[in-house]
């Protein structure tokens, strides 16, 4: 089934890809003592500007740098000069895929991160079921489940996972919804309403109203308002 609602590519891009702004590179990727320690083993400069990058990527926005992904040049010479590096030396460091993956394990490791997979899916499902009540477009889930991976110290979702996550969060926040609202319906009250959340659904509408208002707006009283 073709899924009538998913994320854009600008959507994506806020979400994986790290900032730019001077502002919010000051913000996440300033090294402490510790990370500059941890950075000062690595032998070469090429290894202590790519492990440097791998401590921020995994931290913000919450992933791995990729096999033959280039970080932006920003962020590379913020980084480089925070370590006494060039920030030409990202070339020889992407050009050794080993030392990537070596990195990417070790520290996830060291971070205390734990794998997105089907404890943490569930867990984070649950989590998000409340807010998907309230407003269950897929952009401010997606949202939503990145700043918690962060806070639980899980590596973020790939951006499928992501989707389908927040896509099982809406369905089932719609059904919590139709099953309030429908409680205590007659029949032509369930088809009236039938029709407004189809209309809702048709016009994309955020699932943001309050279950009272939408029963009143069919004709619902309840017996102790009578």
């Amino acid at each position: 089934m073709t899924r009538r609602q998913i994320l854009t590519g600008t959507q994506l891009a806020a979400l994986f890809d790290p900032p730019t702004d001077q502002r919010e590179l000051v913000r996440h990727y300033t090294l402490s003592a510790t990370d500059l320690a941890m950075v000062q083993r690595c032998r070469g400069g090429q290894n202590r500007l790519g492990y440097a990058l791998m401590l921020c990527y995994l931290r913000h926005p919450g992933r791995p740098l990729k096999t033959n992904e280039r970080p932006p040049s920003a962020l590379v010479s913020f980084i480089a000069g925070q370590i006494d590096a060039l920030p030409e030396a990202i070339d020889e460091y992407l050009a050794a895929e080993r030392n990537r993956q070596r990195h990417a394990i070790e520290l996830q490791d060291q971070l205390g991160l734990r794998p997105f997979g089907a404890c943490p899916t569930a867990e984070l499902l649950a989590w998000l079921l409340p807010f998907a009540i309230e407003n269950d477009r897929l952009a401010y889930l997606a949202g939503l489940v990145m700043e918690e991976c962060r806070r639980r110290r899980i590596v973020v979702p790939s951006p499928g996972a992501l989707e389908r996550l927040c896509v099982e969060a809406r369905d089932q926040a719609r059904r919590t919804v139709h099953r309030r609202l429908t409680d205590g319906l007659s029949a032509d009250q369930r088809r009236q309403l039938d029709r407004l959340t189809q209309r809702r659904e048709e016009t994309d509408l955020p699932l943001n109203f309050h279950p009272a208002a939408i029963r009143a707006s069919v004709g619902f009283t309840p017996l102790r308002a009578l």
